[in-house]
């Protein structure tokens, strides 16, 4: 920006020093124009300059003012917005930078103009100069030359020519004059002008490193604003799994008993859940099927009323087509016509001119003849005189006079006669070029109104053709776009069944481990009974410990599955939405804009139900998270009241045999139970159905919304450890 105006001032003063010609085309830009040009496009950047500063500081206070905790991503539209609007004030910068060079190009083009301009009144100057002194040098040698009156007439001719001359002249040098100073004030004004624009792009450009550094400043702090934020929300988080598991200390005592209670029925609830998802899962199948052969259908009958229309259209058009062509051929008979007519006009006032040119040829002739005649008569009268007597001399001097008179005054008749033979010989021709160029201007209108209505019909054709290209495009794209969104719906429909088989599989390899372990514990609770009890113990402790730590990586393990698949699932029915309500613009706007047929109900209701399935997946909103977190905490609990309750038959006599049996149940309801995505929804649903809700609800509902607590699941493993342990040492 800077280095634009410094080069231009070395042509300006390159072109005016050295004279160059002026460009073969320049622009009509006018001195006003530019003035204000310049003083709308230089004063609408200043106050963007300021207020960019402005606003990143009220922005920065903004942010300054956010909670970093909770309103990240509102920190980052603002962000965004702000470098949206830098790119928008760059843009503008852009185009005004443009403007200037536009305008100091025609400042450029208009000085040589003026230089131009200048050339041509010194050369003008040149030549009267020549003028003048061929006309002083040639009075003298006329003056020698002739005498009479016919000299002085000459002479007279010339002195007004002279005073012509020299009021041309000081004209001519007042009007340079004025030229030369206007030059001088334009060339002021350019060099003012140019010096503010430099300037001015200097503030701009100051302007804009300052709010490209208080940018850089204002994302400095508000990334360390985001640091404090997370630094304190690791705080509060620790915090809370800290008075969580104070909590679940003092409280899993009551929830183990009601939990016990609940655990046959929960079991019952999820098997008949499942039983309806199935048959639920199979009428969605069957609903999907039927609207996909609906559709198929309708979209078969819409290609087969495209193809009878495009060729209704087609016929249409050629006999468009048809009727221009006949109106071609019109066109070109009309012009021959008047072009025949008009030769004939131009023929008959040839003849006409040629018989007027004839006519005063012969009064010429006529004026001549008798002009000689009557010479001759009055030579003859003279000699005739001279052979009278003396006495008649006087009168014969007189009537001499008096033909001499007549003479002269025929002469000039004769030179007005020859002056006005010239003038209309003058007109004549005027005549003939103003009809030439009025025929030749006749003519190029004809051509220009053929080439202009030729390449209408070209272009309409052209547009015509890719129009149509364009709707056979999109007609035939679409059964491929219907046939790609059923082999997605048939990929991700197997997929899932895939997942759910690898779950299943997983789910058995897990209990089988479950198994192998308990047994190992049961071989070690019978050498119990049959060597040194100490060591046994803490060898049985330290499996019981090994064995939870295996448990609680197993449930995290589980836990994580579940929350990938929930994230895939989500992330699936959002791009399956995504496709479907493409495909329904798409659909709608070839209604709205090409298709030729109205806009049906039932075809509308068929695509809007298309649109509005969800298949067989969890209904869940695409902005919220899937609450995994309570069911880490049922699942913590469940193993803690099991671990409990098999401490407690292990401590009875007999207790091995019972807790066989138990170990041996639990195993199985696991293996029966699925792991379904909305687990912990029914939980809260069937807590809150026993008298002892006011107790369970702290621990199974989520106590903050904010906050997810991934951490829920290793807390209650902990605080099954514990419980455990403590049990072991009083019994």
């Amino acid at each position: 920006m800077h280095e634009l105006p410094r080069c231009l001032l070395p042509e300006l003063a390159d072109s005016s020093s050295l004279g160059l010609s002026p460009p073969s085309q320049l622009s009509n830009v006018t001195l006003e124009d530019l003035e204000l040009l310049l003083t709308e496009g230089l004063a609408s950047p200043e106050p963007l300059c300021v207020e960019t500063p402005e606003r990143y500081e009220c922005s920065g206070l903004v942010s300054s003012s956010l909670i970093p905790e909770h309103d990240t991503p509102k920190q980052r539209k603002l962000l965004e917005q702000w470098v949206a609007e830098l790119q928008a004030e760059v843009l503008r910068l852009r185009g005004h930078k443009d403007r200037c060079e536009h305008v100091t190009l025609g400042l450029l083009r208009e000085l040589l103009q003026v230089r131009a301009h200048v050339q041509q009144q010194a050369s003008e100057l040149h030549q009267l100069r020549q003028e003048v002194q061929q006309a002083a040098r040639s009075p003298k040698k006329e003056a020698l030359e002739l005498s009479g009156p016919q000299s002085q007439n000459q002479i007279k001719a010339l002195d007004k020519r002279l005073v012509e001359v020299r009021e041309a002249l000081t004209q001519i040098r007042r009007t340079q004059v004025l030229q030369d100073s206007e030059r001088k004030c334009t060339e002021q004004e350019i060099s003012l002008r140019v010096t503010k624009l430099t300037d001015l792009l200097r503030q701009e450009e100051q302007g804009r490193e300052a709010a490209c550094s208080t940018l850089q400043r204002n994302q400095e702090d508000t990334n360390q604003k985001v640091d404090r934020g997370l630094a304190k929300m690791q705080d509060q988080v620790t915090k809370f799994s800290e008075d969580l598991s104070i909590r679940f200390l003092k409280r899993e005592t009551k929830l183990c008993s009601f939990l016990q209670k609940c655990f046959m029925a929960m079991e019952q609830r999820m098997k008949s859940s499942e039983s309806t998802r199935l048959m639920a899962e199979s009428s969605l199948r069957e609903e999907l099927e039927s609207r996909w052969q609906k559709l198929h259908e309708l979209t078969e009958e819409r290609l087969r009323a495209l193809r009878t229309q495009r060729e209704e259209e087609e016929g249409h058009l050629l006999e468009q087509c048809r009727g221009l062509d006949k109106a071609v051929v019109y066109l070109t008979k009309f012009v021959r016509q008047n072009q025949v007519s008009l030769n004939r006009v131009l023929l008959a006032e040839q003849k006409a001119r040629e018989a007027k040119v004839s006519l005063e040829e012969s009064q010429a002739g006529e004026l001549a003849t008798y002009v000689h005649e009557n010479l001759e008569a009055v030579q003859m009268a003279g000699k005739l005189a001279q052979q009278e007597t003396q006495g008649a001399l006087e009168l014969l001097q007189e009537k001499s006079q008096v033909l001499e008179g007549s003479v002269a005054g025929l002469d000039q008749k004769l030179k007005g006669l020859n002056d006005h033979c010239l003038a209309l010989s003058w007109k004549l021709d005027l005549q003939e070029r103003t009809v030439d160029l009025k025929l030749s201007q006749v003519q190029a209108a004809w051509e220009g109104v053929e080439r202009k209505s030729l390449q209408g019909l070209v272009q309409w054709l052209k547009e015509v053709s890719a129009h149509l290209q364009e709707v056979q495009e999109k007609v035939n794209s679409l059964p491929q776009q219907i046939e790609s969104v059923s082999n997605k719906c048939v990929l991700h429909q197997n997929d899932v069944d895939l997942k759910i088989s690898a779950e299943g599989k997983a789910r058995e390899f897990a209990v089988d481990a479950l198994r192998q372990e308990l047994a190992t514990v049961l071989m070690s609770v019978q050498f119990l009974k049959e060597e040194n009890p100490g060591r046994k113990i803490a060898e049985i402790q330290g499996q019981l410990a090994t064995f939870q730590k295996q448990i609680i990586k197993l449930e995290n393990s589980l836990q994580a599955n579940k929350t990938i698949q929930n994230l895939k699932f989500n992330n699936e029915t959002k791009l399956r939405t995504e496709e479907i309500a493409t495909l329904r613009e798409n659909m709608l706007s070839l209604w709205s804009e090409e298709g030729p047929w109205p806009l049906t109900l039932g075809s509308k209701r068929v695509f809007m139900s298309l649109v509005r399935q969800r298949f067989f997946i969890k209904d869940i909103a695409l902005g919220e998270l899937v609450s995994v977190n309570s069911w880490g905490v049922y699942q913590a609990v469940r193993w803690a009241a099991e671990s409990l309750g098999l401490l407690r038959v292990a401590a009875q006599p007999q207790g091995v045999a019972l807790w066989m049996s138990c170990v041996s149940g639990q195993v199985a309801s696991v293996e029966d139970s699925p792991l379904e995505l909305d687990g912990p929804a029914k939980t809260r649903s069937n807590l809150s159905d026993d008298p002892l809700e006011a107790c369970t609800q702290d621990h199974v509902s989520d106590p903050v919304p904010e906050i997810k607590t991934p951490v829920l699941v290793p807390v209650g493993a902990r605080v099954s450890c514990c419980l455990m342990e403590r049990l072991f040492h009083s019994s």
